[in-house]
This record gives structure tokens, C-alpha cells and sequence, in this order.
């Protein structure tokens, strides 16, 4: 049974309505009553395709790989793009992570197989698109590793059913990154590094024990270091009405999410450091998140699908 909620008050204030506006949600869905649509984009050109157990897919997203960082699952992403193609590659910022360069900097044999992938990619007739983020500190290592040119920080992209959709990394709208510089020092970023590290070490055994402190603090923890990182739902609308959009495409935070913002459709790609997630356009328009574990098997969220919206 469909649920109703009424929107934040800024929102309601934004449209400049009296009335209260309502979602309904539905599953994991949410749809806005009369959003618009408009008409499909005509053309796009044929890609090579592949041999093998291939899925295809008119564009993919993905962010925050953080290549250079021991993080990175770098064989898992290598698997992932060995099983998919696509006339579109959108790498939504985060890519290769300039603020780790010195005595931190860490590379891979599967670093060095994803980066050839991305080649192999573009030699099979797709199209790479590398927006920057805040950690892609330098046009030059992105070229040195990976034969990419830096992008637009942003641009809008048309699905096949006509929406237009905002991409961008989405620091501009971290409540951290806005709120102060001081800790993105190389020191501060090696000690952060540190704390992920620790809080993320094989605490599992001893986070099952019920009540354990340990999986309260961990808890706790999570949710401080979400709040620090998430975003301004009001930024991220008033930007994306601003560029007469009907939602947007992004990462940063590194949680994979799709929701309202009012009107406005706000899905987050995920990241390739806990998440292993991606976004796609299937051929008919329709918008999935994917999570791509290591034995291959592979998960999908439904988003936006056409007929969704009424």
C-alpha cells in the first residue's frame, strides 16, 4: 500500500505552493505526481560488441575508484568491466587519488589491468568520460595513468526517455568540504586513511556478540562519519532546477542511494572502495543500481523505469 509524507518546508517554500506537496512512495520506488517528461533522444551510434557473457547497456556510471589508494577493489572493478559494455562510461570523479600521492601512493598489477580495460573500452568504440572530483587533484596523473582528459566538472546527459539528468561528482554540495579546508592537508588525509583502516578491520566476530560495545561504537561511528559526508538536500535542488534538470548522477559519499528531493530524481552511483556499486541505462531508459560482488554475482535496484511515473 502506497504511503504518503509531506515535503520538507524549504521545498514547499521553493515552489512557492501554499499546499502541501506529497510523495508516494512505493517500494523501493518514489514517484512525485506530475513530473515531467520529455520526448526521447533520436540517435545514438553502435558500439563493437564483445564475445562472451557480455551484458550490454546504453551508458554506465561509476565514481570514487581512488586509484593509487590500497582501498580501491581494483580486481573486482577489472571483473565487473570484463562482464559489461556500453556506448556510454561515465567516471563520476574520484578516479585516480591525487591527494595520496607521496609516501602513501599505492599501485597494483590490478591497478595497472584496469586502466588497460578502460583503453580496451574506448578501442571498442565507447565512450569515456572522466568529470573530476575533489580528489582528482591533477589532469596530467589522469592522463600519465589512464589516457583520460579531464571533462566539464559537470554535464547534463539525456536518457532514452528524454529525462535530463545533472552529473557531477557532488563535493560542491558536502556540508564538510563547505564548511572548512583544514583537514584536507596530505597529513590529515594519512590519518584518515588510518581510522578507515582500523574501523575497518575484521571486527565482525566481536560486533555479533549482542550488546557488544564494540558494535555500538561502531555504529556510532558510521553515522558521525555519514553526517560529516552527506549532502544539502536543498543545494542539490536548487542546482539542479537551476539547470532545468529532472535529477542527478553522482558519488562522493560513497553510499549507493536513489530517492526524491521533492520533484527532483537524486541518485547516488556508490563507490568501488565498500560498495562495488554502478549505475546503468538499460536501452529502453530505464535506471538501475548494480552491485557487483567478487564471485561475480550481481544485484540489481530498480530506480527509474518508464511507466514508473504516471
Amino acid at each position: 500500500m502506497a504511503r504518503g509524507h509531506a515535503v520538507d518546508s524549504w521545498f514547499s517554500e521553493l515552489v512557492g505552493g501554499g499546499d502541501e506537496v506529497f510523495l508516494v512512495e512505493m517500494g523501493e520506488l518514489l514517484r512525485l505526481e506530475g513530473i515531467r517528461r520529455a520526448g526521447p533522444d533520436p540517435g545514438y551510434s553502435a558500439i563493437q560488441r564483445r564475445s562472451g557473457d557480455v551484458k550490454s547497456y546504453r551508458s554506465i556510471w561509476i565514481s570514487d575508484l581512488h586509484l593509487g589508494t590500497h582501498r580501491f577493489q581494483a580486481e573486482v572493478l577489472l571483473d565487473f568491466l570484463r562482464h559489461h559494455e556500453a556506448e556510454n562510461l561515465f567516471l563520476v570523479g574520484d578516479i585516480v587519488d591525487g591527494w595520496n600521492r607521496g609516501p602513501g601512493w599505492f599501485w597494483s598489477a590490478a591497478q595497472t589491468a584496469v586502466a588497460a580495460e578502460f583503453r580496451a573500452w574506448m578501442r571498442h568504440g565507447t565512450r569515456l568520460t572522466l568529470i573530476p572530483g575533489n580528489h582528482d587533484v591533477s589532469a596530467e596523473l589522469a592522463e600519465d595513468l589512464l589516457g583520460l582528459t579531464f571533462a566539464e566538472p559537470e554535464l547534463i546527459y539525456r536518457t532514452a526517455e528524454g529525462r535530463r539528468m545533472l552529473v557531477i561528482h557532488g563535493h560542491q554540495f558536502d556540508r564538510a568540504l563547505a564548511a572548512g579546508r583544514w583537514w584536507q592537508s596530505g597529513q590529515a588525509y594519512a590519518m584518515a586513511q588510518r581510522i578507515n583502516d582500523w574501523y575497518g578491520r575484521d571486527w565482525d566476530e566481536r560486533c555479533q556478540r549482542p550488546r557488544s560495545f564494540s558494535a555500538y561504537f561502531r555504529y556510532r561511528l558510521k553515522r558521525a562519519v555519514q553526517y560529516l559526508t552527506d549532502f544539502d538536500d536543498r543545494a542539490i535542488f536548487e542546482a539542479v532546477r537551476e539547470r532545468k534538470a529532472d535529477g542527478i548522477i553522482c558519488g562522493h559519499i560513497h553510499r549507493p542511494e536513489q530517492r526524491l528531493i521533492g520533484p527532483v530524481w537524486y541518485i547516488n552511483d556508490g563507490d568501488w572502495v565498500e560498495s562495488r556499486t554502478a549505475l546503468v541505462e538499460k536501452w529502453d531508459g530505464s535506471l538501475q543500481l548494480l552491485r557487483w560482488d567478487p564471485a561475480g554475482y550481481e544485484t540489481e535496484d530498480n530506480v527509474m523505469r518508464t511507466g514508473i511515473v504516471s
